[in-house]
């Protein structure tokens, strides 16, 4: 990574950082979000739910936030789909993400930080020996709680792996899984979960067939 090689003091005795490029200092700045952080700066929070079998008005996973004065940004959201298991499904999968106010109970809590397991569904940290707040959860096949507060939207998948846009049936091989499931704005405004709220990914409630993983990241602060 190249840093500034010099700076200047301005009238006010402030330094600012500059760069010579080409025989000429130019100014160094850094991008802050909309929140006043630095782009990159804040921790950032991976979590992976392993591939299952669809089924109908199944839920997947609840992710909560019942940490105190904070904000969970939910930034990417990812459908893995299984296509090292042949399925023939006749229709695709909707997936519908909701809002939810209380947090998931049963089901399986997520594993991490450290987690090795490649079937249990598990956070872990962008950077190593990072730790998550306790009262940040996630919930594997929640049976309760969980309560809808809003929907959001849905997000349709399909499982064949012969598709061109899901599995080997050529140069578009694997494309599904790449495209963000949340709307992508021009500053990159995520899903925001404030103390006491959480989302979840619940199956519609045609049954369809294949199997379906997802991969989310997020920052609190």
């Amino acid at each position: 990574m190249a840093l500034p090689n010099d700076s200047h003091v301005g009238g006010t005795a402030t330094t600012f950082p500059t760069h010579l490029v080409s025989g000429k200092e130019y100014p160094v700045g850094m991008s802050a979000d909309a929140d006043g952080h630095i782009n990159g700066s804040l921790p950032a929070w991976g979590f992976i739910v392993p591939p299952a079998a669809a089924g109908a008005s199944k839920v997947y996973f609840d992710l909560f936030n019942n940490l105190a004065a904070t904000v969970l940004r939910l930034r990417k959201l990812f459908v893995i789909i299984a296509t090292d298991v042949a399925v023939a499904p006749v229709v695709g999968v909707r997936f519908d993400l909701m809002r939810t106010s209380t947090v998931g109970t049963g089901g399986t809590a997520f594993a991490g930080p450290a987690s090795t397991s490649k079937t249990a569904a598990a956070f872990w940290p962008f950077t190593p020996g990072n730790t998550l707040n306790a009262s940040i959860t996630g919930r594997l096949g929640p049976t309760g709680g969980a309560a809808d507060e809003a929907w959001l939207f849905p997000v349709y998948a399909g499982g064949e792996e012969t598709n061109v846009a899901t599995g080997s049936g050529g140069p578009a091989a694997f494309l599904q899984p790449m495209y963000n499931m949340l709307p992508e704005l021009p500053y990159g405004q995520p899903i925001e979960l404030t103390t006491g709220k959480g989302l979840k990914v619940i199956q519609g409630t045609v049954a369809s067939a294949g199997n379906y993983g997802f991969f989310g990241v997020f920052t609190v602060e």
